[in-house]
């Protein structure tokens, strides 16, 4: 009796110390196949060189559904695991915005947290027969040093058809938000990037979005690079020739960490195209979003037509030796964005209807890369294909087109009379068209075995280091609209919805990123809960099988088990 007594007291010790010990460490073993539940190696090397205190206050604790719980959860947990990591220099807090009782302290306490950067949700809350609306603000704030910072952890993503899927999204993301926010943090100096001036490029204001946000979130380069603009024709003089100091100009140019080529419509001379080919050369990086055919959709406001040419630029035999062409063609496609024609009048008022406009693709990213994984929502106007050169550069499709699309060759007419005569759907036959390449390797000069400039004390390199650029077919991808009156509208602001897609500036910064990222945390959205669905098809094949493993061989086991046990006690106590 004494011994029973005691073995039950032991038994209660243990699963009482144990659960201690599972309250104060974080023990996980990461069975899955995508290491989703493992602090990456990226994060555990930025943890391991903060030399100060970092405190997170995280605004997301309440009563919730339980999607938003699921979220709660996998922050708390992730959190943990930092701070298991730096337990002296990690720390955090839950905490409701909700629970102050005064409403008037309550929205102080909003207004102060959308000051910061937080942004807010709103959320129905069902109890029984009655529900309840409440904004929340799925996100944190972090404190390091004099700084603070917001991490808006909750994606959206405009074809979810479940929250469930926005929050697996959020959830995927939950270590690069996180992390990307403890970098700005901490580091000391910015990165310097630039737009190139000089060919016709995209104004300052046309791409103040991308580079300032016009909705004033964190959401824009100047978070983290310091952008400027450089004029690729305002060459310095040489004091002593008084000639052009080409030299020099690619001594400038290499300050820059990245450089990005938006939207020309002026041909490069060749002194422009040896600027950039050097500046590769020297390790500079790359982002080039240029058009494949002259294509507007101001045209079409003037007539109901117009015909496209290519658009001449003098980069195809550059592009060409990195390893890709830019086609002068358009893409069609039957996943696109609509526009409003009018189709009537009803008492002198125009009555309009919404068309597919296919030559105005929505690309939703299949790739598997960092730069553009589980982006969604990029749209585009007026892309050509691209085609990949074979050399030895390693090239990565990043956005390409649906399996419904098709190529116009340049010349060739756009019409809005295609909305009242829809083509072929069978036409739709030429699917996943290049729409962005990242290319990456040692790349090769253009100029070898070409006559350099005069009377240039040019350090010509002929042959690149590991380097990387990406090739963008569509250059109004980075631009957003002004208006006549000065105003400007979001990047991918569609006026007719009123929608700005998110996926546009989610792959530019991304891009930027990993080409100018000595510290690739791109790579921690690589991560993603993957779903095993299963075989439909094998389920209704082998039903019978797996009815009898699933149920009746269970029971069966107890039968026999039962019966052993039975017999062996009786032999026992015989």
């Amino acid at each position: 009796m004494k011994n029973k007594i005691f073995n039950i007291i032991t038994l209660f010790s243990l699963v009482i110390f144990l659960n201690i010990i599972t309250e104060y460490t974080n023990i996980q073993i990461d069975l899955t196949e995508d290491n989703l539940y493992s602090i990456s190696k990226e994060t555990k090397d930025i943890l391991n060189e903060l030399d100060d205190r970092i405190f997170i206050k995280v605004y997301l604790e309440g009563d919730f559904p339980a999607e938003f719980k699921y979220l709660q959860k996998s922050t708390y947990d992730f959190l943990k695991r930092l701070k298991e990591i730096q337990p002296l220099l990690i720390d955090f807090e839950f905490i409701n915005p909700n629970e102050n009782s005064n409403e008037q302290t309550k929205l102080d306490l909003f207004k102060q947290l959308v000051s910061q950067g937080l942004a807010p949700t709103d959320i129905e809350i069902r109890k029984l027969e009655s529900s309840t609306n409440q904004i929340i603000f799925p996100g944190a704030i972090m404190y390091y040093k004099d700084k603070s910072i917001a991490v808006n952890f909750l994606k959206n993503q405009i074809f979810s058809s479940t929250p469930s899927e926005n929050i697996k999204s959020s959830i995927e993301n939950i270590e690069f938000e996180f992390m990307s926010a403890i970098l700005h943090l901490t580091r000391n100096s910015l990165d310097n990037i630039a737009f190139l001036e000089g060919n016709g490029q995209l104004l300052e204001e046309e791409v103040f979005d991308i580079t300032e946000s016009v909705l004033g979130d964190n959401l824009r380069l100047s978070y983290y690079f310091n952008v400027n603009r450089f004029n690729l024709k305002e060459l310095p003089i040489d004091t002593n020739t008084l000639e052009i100091d080409i030299a020099k100009q690619i001594e400038r140019m290499k300050k820059y960490q990245a450089i990005i080529i938006a939207k020309p419509t002026i041909p490069f001379n060749n002194i422009d195209k040896f600027l950039i080919d050097q500046y590769i050369m020297n390790g500079g990086k790359v982002l080039w979003l240029i058009d494949g055919v002259n294509a507007s959709m101001d045209s079409l406001l003037k007539q109901t037509s117009f015909v496209t040419n290519k658009n001449e630029l003098n980069l195809d035999d550059q592009l060409f030796k990195y390893g890709v062409r830019i086609n002068a063609d358009l893409v069609e496609d039957l996943r696109c964005t609509q526009i409003p024609i009018v189709t009537g009048y009803s008492n002198n008022i125009p009555q309009q209807r919404f068309f597919p406009w296919p030559y105005f693709p929505l690309v939703l990213s299949n790739s598997s890369h960092s730069i553009s994984k589980g982006l969604d929502g990029i749209k585009c106007e007026f892309v050509s294909s691209i085609d990949l050169i074979n050399n030895s550069i390693k090239k990565t499709v990043l956005l390409s087109s649906s399996s419904e699309s098709r190529l116009l060759p340049a010349p060739a007419k756009v019409s809005l009379g295609i909305l009242e005569n829809p083509p072929d759907l069978k036409s739709f036959n030429k699917p996943n068209q290049n729409i962005a390449v990242l290319l990456e390797g040692e790349f090769e000069s253009v100029f070898k075995n070409r006559i350099l400039p005069k009377n240039q004390k040019i350090k010509f390199k002929e042959d690149s280091k590991e380097n990387k650029m990406i090739i963008v077919s569509d250059g109004d991808l980075i631009a957003n609209k002004v208006s006549d009156k000065g105003i400007k509208f979001p990047l991918a602001y569609d006026k007719y919805i009123e929608y700005v897609y998110p996926g546009n500036k989610y792959f530019l910064l991304n891009a930027i990123q990993y080409l100018c990222n000595n510290r690739d945390i791109t790579s921690l959205k690589t991560k993603s809960i993957k779903l095993r669905m299963l075989d439909k098809k094998k389920i209704s094949t082998y039903r019978p099988i797996i009815q009898f493993i699933n149920i009746i061989l269970p029971l069966l086991f107890l039968i026999l088990f039962s019966i052993f046990y039975y017999f062996q006690q009786k032999k026992k106590y015989a």
